[in-house]
């Protein structure tokens, strides 16, 4: 390997390594996709729970309240 004779050399070669990095995104874990998978159904029951028939929001009921919801269910999954 030669040496590198100037700072502007040494920031090029950095760039190129970060645009490589970047074209190939990393795969995530087992135990994340898995999680996806359950606050997924944990959102489509809290949906189905705090919705009526129509799919408007059940009286005192937020979008905010229907994450919290997922969320906790996602844990008791």
């Amino acid at each position: 390997m030669r040496l590198i004779r100037s700072e502007r050399e040494s920031e090029g070669a950095m760039e190129e390594a970060k645009v490589a990095d970047a074209a190939k995104p990393r795969r995530r874990s087992r135990t994340a996709r898995a999680q996806d998978r359950k606050l997924s159904m944990a959102f489509k029951e809290a949906n189905s729970r705090y919705r009526k028939k129509d799919g408007s929001l059940r009286s005192g009921r937020t979008q905010a309240d229907i994450a919290r919801l997922a969320h906790r269910l996602r844990k008791r999954m």
